[in-house]
C-alpha cells in the first residue's frame, strides 16, 4: 500500500469512519480530489470490507463542460469496476425558487442526492481535504461563527465521512501526477466570483507563501481542537437542558437558577441547544444573536428582545421565555 493510501487509512481508523460491511458512496465530481479518493478507496475495498459506489451530480450550469465531466466520471468508474450513477439537477431553478445562491443550492442538492442514493446503513464519502478545512475555518471566523464555526468540516457527520481531511491539496495533486491519474477541472473553481473561491485562489496561497507554508494544516489542527471543545461543552449543555428547560408547542422556558452563575460560553451553549431542541431553525443566526440573548436573560422582568425569524424573548420572574413564530410551530 502506498503512503497516500496509508494516510487515508490512518484517518479512517483514528476517526472510526468505516467499521466494515458498509456501502460507501463517493461523491464523484471528476476533480483531482474526488478521483483520488475513489481510486484510494477502491484499492482498500477488500481491506476495509466495503462495497464502493459513485454518484456524479451534474448541476446543469456549465453546458458542454458539465457533460464532459459526467462522461469522464462514467468512464473512470467503468475502468475501475465501480458502480456508477449520474444525476442531473436544475440548480439554477432550485436557487431561484428557494431564494438561494447557486453555490448554496448546489450544496443542498448534492447532499440530498448523495444521501438518497445511499442504502440504509451506508456511508457517503466526500473529498473535502485540509485546504477545504482551512477555507471553511477562515470563512466562519470572518462570518462570526464562534467555537462551533471554528470546528469547520467534521471528519464524520451522521453517515457522511471525509477521509481526505488530513491531506493537503498539494499532496493530492502530487499523488495524481505520480500515479498518472487523470482528472477534469471545473473552470468555475478558477473564478473569484464566490467568497470561497477567493479564499482558495488568493488568500490561502498568500498565507502559505508569506506567513507559513503549513498554514492550511495548522488551521485544520485548530478545527480539530475546536471540535473537541465544542463536543465537550455541548454534552454538558445537552444534559443541563434535559434537566432544566421546558418545551411547549409555541415556547421554550429557561429558568435562570441553573445558569445564572455559570460561564458565559456554557450559557450560550444552553441557549443554542434549547433553540435546536425547540425546533427553531438557526440558519440566519450568528454568534451575535446568542450573545444578545445571554445579555438579555438577566435584564429584569418584562424585558423583551426581538430575534431573527420572528422569534421573541420575554423575561418573566426568574426565567426567560422564548416565543416561536407561529409558522415555525
Amino acid at each position: 500500500m502506498d503512503k497516500f493510501c496509508e494516510k487515508i487509512l490512518k484517518t479512517i481508523r483514528e476517526n472510526e469512519l468505516i467499521r466494515g460491511g458498509e456501502t460507501v458512496t463517493v461523491g464523484l465530481s471528476g476533480g483531482a480530489d474526488s478521483v483520488c479518493l475513489l481510486i484510494a478507496l477502491k484499492k482498500m475495498e477488500r481491506l476495509l470490507k466495503i462495497k464502493l459506489n459513485a454518484v456524479h451530480i451534474n448541476h446543469c450550469l456549465r453546458g458542454e463542460e458539465a457533460l464532459r465531466d459526467e462522461e469522464f466520471c462514467r468512464k473512470l468508474c467503468a475502468e475501475n469496476e465501480v458502480s456508477f450513477e449520474a444525476v442531473r439537477v436544475d440548480v439554477k431553478g432550485y436557487a431561484e425558487e428557494h431564494r438561494l445562491s447557486t453555490e448554496e443550492a448546489g450544496r443542498i442538492l448534492r447532499y440530498e442526492i448523495l444521501l438518497s442514493k445511499t442504502p440504509e446503513g451506508g456511508l457517503v464519502a466526500t473529498a473535502h481535504h485540509a485546504d477545504d478545512q482551512a477555507e471553511t475555518v477562515l470563512l466562519n471566523i470572518l462570518r462570526g461563527g464562534g467555537l462551533r464555526g471554528l470546528s469547520g468540516i467534521l471528519y464524520r457527520r451522521d453517515n457522511i465521512i471525509r477521509p481526505l481531511l488530513d491531506l493537503g491539496k498539494e499532496e493530492i495533486l502530487a499523488y495524481a501526477k505520480d500515479k498518472g491519474i487523470d482528472f477534469v477541472t471545473d473552470s468555475t473553481n478558477l473564478e473569484n466570483d464566490y467568497t470561497r473561491n477567493r479564499l482558495r485562489n488568493e488568500i490561502i496561497p498568500l498565507l502559505k507563501r508569506d506567513v507559513n507554508e503549513g498554514s492550511a494544516l495548522h488551521l485544520k489542527e485548530l478545527a480539530v481542537a475546536a471540535s473537541e471543545a465544542d463536543a465537550f461543552i455541548r454534552g454538558l449543555a445537552e444534559r443541563a437542558v434535559s434537566d432544566n428547560v421546558s418545551f411547549e408547542e409555541d415556547r421554550i422556558t429557561i429558568p435562570h437558577g441553573f445558569i445564572k452563575d455559570r460561564e458565559r460560553i456554557f450559557r450560550i451553549y444552553v441557549i443554542m441547544e434549547s433553540m435546536r431542541r425547540g425546533g427553531i431553525g438557526l440558519k440566519d443566526w450568528g454568534s451575535v444573536h446568542f450573545r444578545d440573548i445571554d445579555k438579555a436573560l438577566f435584564k429584569g422582568k418584562g424585558y423583551m428582545l426581538d430575534l431573527p425569524g420572528g422569534v421573541k424573548l420575554i423575561n418573566e420572574y426568574k426565567r426567560s421565555v422564548i416565543i416561536k413564530k407561529k409558522q415555525q410551530m
